[in-house]
């Protein structure tokens, strides 16, 4: 297979096990609030459709691992690295903005913390950072620095011998 180019069924059951343990826990922290009996036969129980969605979760991550295929960066930051809680905002997370900086006098200081309400797993991610280049282009980077510093030398001193021949 190419580089860059997934096995598309195990993409396929990624996104089928995220969006599925999105539904549930969506289903299952909305109606908290609401009594639903257990005996109920159409329905499952809360508990149930907890543990359902942290199943799915953890099987995504089996399948992505198993597969050697990586997960998007908001997929990872979509689920708790500790109980594989799926992270949604309000209802089974907390997020907050935080400046340590002194009177928050540092705009590029923020960051955001996201805290899961099941384990209390607390992710911290720099808002508005940029991402280091890879060290491949780093270096690519310093040798063309370094190969026209060395150009513009090598052009001051042969226009320096120039000048002193033409004397």
């Amino acid at each position: 297979m190419a580089k860059g180019q997934a096995q598309k069924h195990v993409q396929a059951r990624i996104s089928f096990l995220e969006k599925a343990s999105r539904y549930l826990a969506e289903q299952q922290f909305t109606n908290v609030n609401e009594k639903v009996p257990d005996s109920d036969m159409g329905h499952a129980s809360q508990s149930t459709k907890k543990g359902l969605a942290l199943l799915l979760n953890s099987h995504l991550r089996a399948v992505s691992l198993k597969g050697q295929v990586r997960l998007s960066q908001d997929l990872k930051r979509s689920i708790c690295r500790v109980c594989d809680t799926p992270l949604l905002e309000s209802l089974s997370s907390d997020v907050v903005v935080e400046n340590h900086s002194k009177m928050a006098s540092k705009p590029w200081a923020d960051v955001r913390v996201v805290t899961c309400r099941t384990c209390g797993t607390m992710k911290r991610f720099p808002i508005g950072a940029t991402r280091q280049d890879k060290k491949s282009v780093r270096l690519a980077k310093a040798k063309a620095k370094q190969s026209s510093t060395v150009d513009v030398q090598d052009q001051s001193v042969h226009t320096a011998t120039m000048v002193g021949i033409s004397k």
